[in-house]
């Protein structure tokens, strides 16, 4: 399976649907839109499309969502050359990610937002060695204060834009105002909206609570099966960074840069996690990207004994199935 999907050929891009078809088929006619407390104005818009959709309609516009997006992660990391070697293994490894528990199968902002930073990340990284690149700088900035007028905790993509700008360009007073400005236009248009709506005050007044009221709570239980496929993708995490570390200096300049602003973007996902008043497991489907790219990074430079990645591979996948049909 390792040795199939490690090379870019055509056919993953059928197979890849299909593995999340077989995991997320049985929710065909129960995909509801999720509002919950950290929901801001654009997610409740698209709560209103959504809520009004029959569950099967909204199953086909999740499912063509995650599938755009697990392939759309391979093709920005084979783009980029963020992998020392062109692979569809990061569409794999997102497409059992996002399909490893029932709690992630909901229409819930953070599909959405997954999408964006997926475009975020493919604009941002155009950056390195491109000073002149101020469309994708303004770009990358724009979508990113799109995500925090969707969900709060996406506020966290402001501090993570200054750090990978920092690490890709020079500093230039000019550039970062374009990040600032960039960032903070969705909120300037969202706010003119509702300044003639007479509800300017009170969605800002809204806004600042959710900042005072910054108290993590944990609100889901860990069974056996969750615990065990926990510790399984964190000590897979925890190998693939060894690899990683291990591997660094054989890598281009460029490359290894890109790895630190995925590396960067895994912490930003803890902060996210915090940043949620009351923790769902759903939160944590905000981590499966850079996630990906690293478990990605560990199957994909198996030279020797491959049938200890295979079996690691389809031992993951059991804890999965374990998760969804058994427990």
């Amino acid at each position: 399976m390792i040795r199939f999907f490690k090379l870019p050929q055509p056919a993953t891009l059928i197979l890849i649907p299909l593995i999340i078809l077989v995991f997320w088929g049985r929710m065909f006619f129960s995909i509801h839109p999720v509002a919950d407390q950290n929901s801001l104005p654009l997610w409740g818009i698209a709560f209103s499309f959504f809520n009004v959709m029959p569950a099967w309609i909204n199953f086909i516009i999740l499912f063509i969502l995650i599938s755009a997006e697990a392939i759309y992660l391979t093709i920005l990391l084979n783009k980029h050359e963020v992998l020392y070697k062109n692979s569809f293994l990061p569409a794999l490894i997102f497409a059992l990610f996002i399909s490893a528990l029932p709690e992630f199968m909901q229409l819930h902002p953070i599909h959405i937002v997954n999408l964006l930073v997926l475009r975020i990340f493919d604009r941002a990284l155009t950056l390195y060695k491109n000073e002149l690149n101020q469309k994708a700088l303004f770009d990358a900035s724009f979508l990113s204060g799109v995500t925090a007028l969707i969900y709060f905790p996406c506020i966290v993509m402001l501090p993570f834009l200054m750090i990978i700008y920092a690490i890709l360009l020079p500093f230039r007073l000019k550039e970062w105002l374009i990040m600032i400005i960039g960032f903070v236009l969705p909120a300037f248009f969202l706010s003119t909206y509702l300044f003639w709506n007479y509800s300017l005050g009170t969605f800002w007044s809204m806004y600042m609570e959710l900042f005072k009221n910054i108290h993590p709570e944990i609100i889901f239980k860990s069974g056996t099966s969750l615990l065990a496929l926990s510790s399984c993708i964190g000590l897979l995490l925890l190998f693939s960074l060894i690899k990683l570390r291990a591997n660094y200096r054989k890598n281009v300049i460029r490359t290894r840069i890109y790895q630190q602003v995925f590396f960067i973007f895994l912490l930003m996902g803890g902060i996210f996690i915090i940043l949620s008043e009351k923790i769902s497991i759903i939160h944590f489907s905000f981590l499966i990207i850079p996630l990906s790219v690293f478990c990605a990074y560990f199957f994909l430079s198996t030279r020797r004994r491959i049938w200890i990645y295979e079996t690691t591979l389809w031992g993951i996948i059991a804890m999965i199935i374990w998760n969804n049909f058994i427990n």
